[in-house]
Order: structure tokens, then C-alpha cells, then sequence
């Protein structure tokens, strides 16, 4: 059975059938798949595999002109032996449906997503249109936004999405990771009784925690992003590169925190006076298991730090290639160490240059970040490759490139997304 869809415009398609697939669940009672993609060069067509329409199996695939149109539309038995017609019943169901899905295209349903996320101080309180808020316990954080989709599978889908948005951002506002709450916690009147004036960041904030009594706080123009970024079903491209930069750092953060949030260190003078005493204590021992894993995560973090820029640096470049060769005339690295000296100082910017260095070297050559061979003591060494002259046991100082990475980030979105923070 064929239909004639004739939409061109990739986002367009998507959008077909995102109404479309609701349309059928709303029809027949149900829209599960066999998803099983495959595509057909020389046919120029896109077989989705097997939908279960209620009752009806049935063989679902497009034919397309460019990459991402729809000229047709399929639906077929999964027995070849067996044709579905047009002018069946069921045929007649199915246009009727796709006629319904193309007239519908755009009409959403608002759902209202309550969620509780986790990290080591709540998030202060903050009300905007469509983000809000609240604090539940010294850890969890209870957030309200609104999400528009077709339907309640839908829904669920791009709400996972935008919390993970949310958590990805928060971490670039205030340094420290975030997690879903794995057990909700139930809302006593305690807790709702909780601070309800909002605070909000230094616009000098780079090191540490991004805190405040006792709460995480992100700036003004941080909460303004967060509005405009969970109003947006079709992010453009500038913000959905902006976002996975987010979460390149989001997740070096969470690599991060299981070497360096797992043992904290109080030091305290002698009860004479006469030396400095260094006591280590368990900070989260949430974290135990992974800390035993070793310092690869500190090569990970560090990698991924730095991905974190190199993404940053694809948003509204145009990549310009040498006629000769056709190699580009402006490199990866130098775009980093451009981005890192218009935001940080000299010796800063310096230093997130070096390490970018040692980036590529343990990406590309297999040096190692961290300390190859560890003892009780630093024993100084000479190192002809290191910019200090010496085989320092730390190549990378991941607090300080955490530091450095969220900063840029932080000044980078408030610069180029100027227009809308206003």
C-alpha cells in the first residue's frame, strides 16, 4: 500500500512522523515496534521494520529523493505473499489516519514533568515561566518544567531528554555533577517550608562549588538559558552544539568526582603548634567503588574536558580549507587556545593550552596523564618533554581544568546567546 507524502525538508519528515506514530496509537490502541532499520541505496528507500498497529502487524518503510525527505509512505504485510490494499478496510483506515497526522503536525499537548535531582547541596530556589525549583533535603532537589509532545510515550522520551539537558547545564553553572534521585522523596510540610528567595551567582565565580547558604546558585543569565532552553522543541543548531558541550563536561564531571570527591583532607596545626596534620576523611561513599578503579578516570575527565571545548569552538565556525592541500586552514587546536586566551588570563590560558597539548599526546601517542610510577613521596625527576623540565607525577590538573572549562563555558553561552538572555 502507498501513499504519497511528498514532504522535503528533513525536520518536516520528523515531524510527519512523530504525529503520525501518535496518530496510530490514538487510532488502533497501541504503536509498539520490531524496529529493525535498513536502508535501500539503489531502491532509495527506508524500511523501519514491523509496527504493531492493535492487531495488525505491518511492514512500515518510506522511499525519499534527498537524504531526509519522504516522497512515499508504505504499509505492508511482513508475509510477502500477502498485499494490504488500498481500498481494504484497513487501508482505508491507515490514509485516513495519515491525512489526520499530516492536518495535526505541530498541534502538542503540554505535560507538566515534576523530577528530583540529586547532588552533593540542593539547587536554590528559582521560579520562571517554565522551570521552577525547590528544595527538599541537604542532597535533593525537586524541578517543574513543561514539556510539549504529541502523547504520553512521547512525553516520557523528551522529558528524559530536557532533564538531562537541565542536570548537564547546572553542572556547567555551578561545577559540581547532578543525578536523577533514584527513590523520590515524599513532600513533607518540612520541606516545604524552605527558602523562597532566590540567590544567585558572582559573575566572578570559577573555582570551588558555586554556593551560597549552604545552596547551589547559577546566575541570572543562567536562569534566563534555562527558560529559554526547556521552551524549545526544535533547538537550532548553535544551541544543540552548546548542549552537547555541556554534557561532554557534565560527564568529565562525573569521572572527575570519583577520584576527586571520594576522600576530602581537614588540616589542622598540633596541639603545640609546631607542624601542619593532614586527616583524610570520606567525603561521599557513594563513591568508593569507583575510586578503587584507579586514576583512568582522570585521563578520561581530562579528555573529555577538553571535548568539551572543541565543541564550543564548532559554533559558528565555517571551515575554510587550504586549495592546495585541502587540509583546514584553522585547526581544532588553535581554535581552543583562542577560546582559552579570550576568556582566562595569560598564565591560565597557558596552562589549558598545555594540557590541551598533553591531551593529544595521551590520545595520540599513548602518554599517560597520570603518574606511571607512583611512590610514597614525590621523587624529582628530569623530563625533557615537559614544559617544566621535570616528570611531574600529575600531568593534568583536573580541578583546575574543571575550573578553567566552566568558565569559558559559562562566559562563552552569555556572550553568543546574548540576544535571548536579555
Amino acid at each position: 500500500m502507498e501513499l504519497n507524502i511528498g514532504i522535503i525538508d528533513s525536520d518536516q519528515a520528523n515531524e510527519f512522523l512523530r504525529s503520525l506514530w501518535a496518530e496510530i496509537a490514538t487510532e488502533f490502541g497501541s504503536c509498539g515496534w520490531s524496529y529493525m532499520p535498513y536502508k535501500d541505496i539503489q531502491g532509495k528507500r527506508i524500511h523501519f521494520g514491523v509496527m504493531a498497529a492493535g492487531q495488525h502487524a505491518l511492514a512500515v518503510s518510506i522511499s525519499y529523493k534527498d537524504r531526509g525527505s519522504i516522497i512515499n509512505l508504505y504499509f505492508d504485510y511482513p508475509d510477502t505473499k500477502k498485499s494490504l490494499e488500498l481500498d481494504s478496510p484497513l487501508g482505508q483506515q491507515l490514509k485516513r489516519v495519515v491525512r489526520k497526522a499530516r492536518r495535526n503536525m505541530g498541534n502538542y499537548q503540554k505535560y507538566l514533568v515534576t523530577e528530583q535531582i540529586k547532588s552533593y547541596f540542593p539547587l536554590s530556589f528559582y521560579e520562571t515561566k517554565f522551570f521552577k525549583s525547590g528544595l527538599l533535603s541537604e542532597e535533593v532537589t525537586e524541578i517543574s518544567f513543561p514539556v510539549w509532545a504529541y502523547d504520553n510515550n512521547q512525553c516520557n522520551g523528551l522529558a528524559v531528554q530536557k532533564l538531562n539537558q537541565i542536570m548537564d547545564f547546572l553542572a556547567v553553572e555551578t561545577n559540581v555533577p547532578f543525578w536523577k534521585n533514584p527513590e523520590k522523596m515524599k513532600i513533607h510540610a518540612k520541606s516545604t517550608a524552605v527558602l523562597k528567595t532566590e540567590q544567585y551567582q558572582d559573575d566572578d565565580f570559577i573555582s570551588e562549588y558555586s554556593l551560597q547558604n549552604d545552596c547551589l546558585v547559577i546566575s541570572k543569565k543562567g536562569k534566563a538559558f534555562l527558560d529559554f532552553m526547556i521552551n524549545n522543541n526544535d533547538i537550532n543548531e548553535d544551541l544543540n552544539k552548546f548542549l552537547n558541550a555541556c554534557y561532554h563536561f557534565h560527564t568529565a564531571r562525573k569521572y572527575d568526582a570519583q577520584i576527586f570527591d571520594y576522600k576530602g583532607y581537614k588540616h589542622t596545626l598540633s596541639e603545640d603548634e609546631s607542624r601542619l596534620e593532614v586527616d583524610i576523611y570520606t567525603k561521599n561513599k557513594d563513591l568508593e567503588t569507583a575510586f578503587r578503579l584507579g586514576n583512568s578516570h582522570t585521563e578520561i575527565a581530562s579528555t573529555l574536558y577538553m571535548s568539551a571545548l572543541e565543541v564550543v569552538t564548532l559554533i559558528g565556525f565555517k571551515e575554510d580549507k587550504c586549495d592546495s592541500c585541502g587540509q583546514t586552514k584553522f585547526s581544532i587546536m588553535r581554535r581552543v587556545k583562542e577560546l582559552a586566551s579570550k576568556y582566562l588570563n595569560p598564565v591560565a590560558a597557558d596552562s589549558l593550552s598545555d594540557y590541551y597539548n598533553k591531551r593529544s599526546e595521551y590520545l595520540h601517542k599513548g602518554s599517560i596523564l597520570t603518574n606511571p610510577t607512583p611512590s610514597f613521596s614525590s621523587v624529582p625527576l628530569l623530563d625533557k618533554d615537559d614544559n617544566t623540565g621535570t616528570n611531574f607525577p600529575v600531568k593534568v590538573m583536573v580541578d583546575h581544568l574543571r575550573e578553567d572549562t566552566s568558565y569559558i563555558l559559562r562566559n562563552f553561552y552569555k556572550e553568543h546567546f546574548a540576544n535571548i538572555l536579555s
